[in-house]
């Protein structure tokens, strides 16, 4: 097939128009990059890729407009462009791309996302190993990262700070020991602390000595 004429569309595209009624919309970078001019003849399957470049550019810049809001993960990254294009090689190539050019990194996110989570909900180590991996960290990540920047020590300190802004809370309402130490222990274990940590905690606070 032969390109009878380019004609542009607006600022960003372009539409090719070939001598056999076939058209390509092509945004102004993939035209450019194709070199593609008028009295250019091309095989169909050199028109197959031209397409495969459009819907590659596409996926690229829904993945820049994604990374601009927040960083993600791979995983993230890869299930939001899922919902959007259906060309799974497309998607995984524009992934390596991004990791290659540090556009994408598991580990400064996984980094970022225990100190904002430390700092404005006081999540366990538990929770924060739960929620990167729901996130498609991989587990050595995780390990390496929670043991880089979480001590036992700061887990203790944040679900103490936990209990004693709970227990401020519950006292205004609520005096019953027993009840008030089921509702702190119950909120603890929401932010991921277990049981035995919890208790030691809350027994501290309402100075209940152990059985």
């Amino acid at each position: 097939m032969i390109v009878e004429r380019i004609v542009s569309k607006d600022d960003d595209k372009a539409t090719v128009f070939f001598d056999n009624g076939e058209k390509l919309v092509l945004h102004k970078d993939v035209l450019y990059q194709s070199g593609l001019r008028k009295g250019d003849e091309i095989s169909s399957d050199r028109f197959s890729a031209l397409n495969l470049e459009e819907t590659f550019y596409l996926i690229k810049q829904k993945a820049f407009r994604l990374l601009q809001r927040r960083i993600h993960t791979a995983k993230e990254l890869h299930t939001k462009l899922r919902q959007k294009f259906p060309e799974e090689d497309l998607i995984k190539k524009c992934i390596t791309e991004l990791q290659q050019k540090g556009f994408i990194n598991d580990r400064e996110f996984a980094l970022a996302f225990v100190s904002e989570k430390q700092k404005s909900k006081r999540w366990s180590r538990t929770r924060l190993k739960s929620e990167m991996i729901k996130r498609g960290i991989a587990s050595e990540i995780i390990t390496e990262v929670l043991n880089e920047t979480f001590s036992t020590e700061k887990e203790e300190n944040s679900a103490r700070e936990l209990a004693e802004k709970k227990y401020r809370q519950l006292i205004r309402k609520e005096t019953d020991n027993k009840k008030l130490f089921q509702k702190m222990i119950m909120y603890l274990q929401s932010k991921g602390y277990d049981y035995e940590l919890s208790s030691e905690i809350v027994r501290g606070i309402l100075r209940i000595d152990s059985d």
